[in-house]
């Protein structure tokens, strides 16, 4: 009759085989502090762009173009709020510079993402005055048939008027697919060249 093996002398046998890949390990942890450290920095109005570049000095130029391209691209966003942020602009330059010493190429064509992006909210709001100016003149011809067969006619406002909601919807969304899909192909572009 055969010996029966403990649980751990069969965990022991189906592991003996496994080989760690300590430079793998090493080049995820550094990424994952990399990234942290730029996050930081992008978030933060404590980090410095001195204490930032001092912080990144001890990795590696490819581990920091990895994880800072990364970074840089997974924070290119569509605005919600109307104001641009400008200080965002000015802090990924900044960590794309550090990715990218000499990449006058590419700081570029970042400074063209950030400047579509800043149009967002700019076409968005232009959008939105159109569209009241439009419907505005209707709204005040339903309120004048109110009038003249009941007498009296509530004051209409665009933001409860069906019609106007569900055009304005439909404007909005379209334009924020248009710029989507341009910011999506542009950081398609730019993880290439970072690549």
């Amino acid at each position: 009759m055969g010996r029966i093996k403990s649980a751990w002398e069969i965990a022991l046998e189906r592991t003996e085989n496994i080989e760690v890949d300590a430079e793998k390990i090493r080049h995820s942890a550094n990424i994952e502090a990399i990234r942290k450290i730029a996050g930081a920095y992008l978030l933060s109005d404590e980090d410095t762009e001195e204490s930032t570049r001092e912080k990144l000095l001890q990795y590696g130029s490819d581990d920091k173009r990895e994880a800072l391209g990364q970074t840089i691209i997974n924070a290119l966003s569509l605005p919600q709020e109307e104001k641009s942020d400008d200080k965002k602009a000015q802090r990924l330059s900044f960590l794309l510079s550090i990715a990218v010493p000499s990449g006058d190429e590419i700081q570029d064509f970042l400074g063209q993402v950030l400047a579509h992006i800043a149009q967002y909210p700019v076409h968005r709001e232009q959008l939105m005055n159109q569209l009241k100016e439009q419907f505005e003149p209707m709204l005040r011809e339903k309120e004048e048939k109110l009038r003249a067969q009941y007498g009296e006619a509530p004051h209409l406002s665009l933001e409860n008027d069906k019609e106007y909601r569900k055009v304005a919807n439909q404007y909005l969304e379209r334009l924020r697919d248009q710029y989507q899909e341009a910011l999506d192909d542009a950081k398609k572009q730019l993880k290439e060249a970072l690549s």
